[in-house]
């Protein structure tokens, strides 16, 4: 048994050789939060003009995800080392739990969402509510000056993502005890699904920790970019500015801060750079020669 806490991870990765690895947990799960809640007491305490204020908090509502760095980066280990290795003729199979800690992690990080979110709507209602924006909302019609422009944008995106979800996303290949090697290859699906397959959930002492942090990668991968994508849509169609649309663009701006696929891509590729020097210095030095894996990005 082999636990990996924050500060493990981070040692395990730096001495193995995993140096990005660390560097991106360090920067994105250690740092990035604590600054986030220091630029928040800036904004609310400090005098500074409006526009700045507003510019501000819209940055921080869109790069808070990156602190779910570190959470898609346990996601690629627990898939990564659900491995068939022969070590020493010997043919062990090998498998990674979460614990509390991540989810802890992910909560805490959810709460910091939640806080920018309505420290933001709390200032736009502040700064440019009342009655004279109130008087401005009507039937207008929402212009663009070439609508066409908008329209291949969200096609072109819509294209990419459901390309990229079906492509081969990450392989890891290793001895399989029987002079072969054994493949496994997952795209954006089919690594969420391998978080509650038989081999993770079988003799699992805690299956709901597992199928929460599985809950999160569907939320924040799948769901939340479809229904980005879904009411982009809506709003390209109706081109209306009624209070009802207003709202459904705040509600798709701010559900959009939550999709993270390219939080997962920056995480997945920290964990994949060195692999297979993390892999080893798990290991332990004993059985580090004995390991013989490899993985690659699709």
């Amino acid at each position: 048994v082999y636990n990996l806490t924050y500060g493990k991870s981070i040692a395990d990765a730096w001495n193995g050789g995993a140096k990005f690895l660390a560097i991106v947990i360090v920067l994105f799960s250690g740092i990035w939060p604590y600054v986030k809640n220091i630029i928040l007491v800036i904004v609310w305490y400090m005098p500074m003009t409006v526009k700045v204020q507003t510019s501000i908090l819209l940055w921080l509502s869109r790069l808070s995800k990156y602190t779910l760095v570190d959470v898609f980066a346990v996601i690629g280990v627990i898939v990564g080392v659900q491995l068939q290795l022969n070590l020493g003729g010997l043919e062990v199979i090998t498998r990674a739990e979460p614990r509390f800690g991540i989810i802890a992690f992910f909560l805490a990080t959810l709460w910091e969402f939640i806080q920018i979110e309505l420290i933001k709507v709390m200032h736009e209602r502040k700064v440019f509510g009342g009655e004279v924006a109130n008087s401005q909302i009507g039937g207008e019609r929402l212009f663009f000056a070439r609508l066409w422009i908008p329209v291949l944008m969200l096609l072109a995106t819509i294209v990419l993502y459901i390309v990229g979800a079906m492509s081969e996303f990450i392989y890891i290949e290793s001895s399989n005890g029987s002079g072969g090697m054994c493949l496994k290859s997952y795209n954006l699906v089919s690594i969420g699904n391998a978080l509650v397959n038989e081999l993770s959930l079988t003799g699992n002492i805690s299956p709901g920790q597992t199928w929460f942090l599985y809950l999160v990668y569907v939320l924040l991968i799948l769901a939340f970019p479809v229904l980005t994508h879904t009411m982009q849509i809506v709003f390209i169609i109706a081109r209306s500015q009624s209070k009802t649309l207003k709202k459904l663009i705040k509600w798709a701006s701010a559900i959009s801060c939550f999709a993270s696929v390219e939080v997962l891509l920056i995480g997945t590729f920290a964990v994949e750079s060195k692999f297979e020097e993390f892999i080893k210095s798990i290991a332990g030095d004993e059985n580090a020669d004995l390991v013989d894996i490899k993985s690659g990005l699709g």
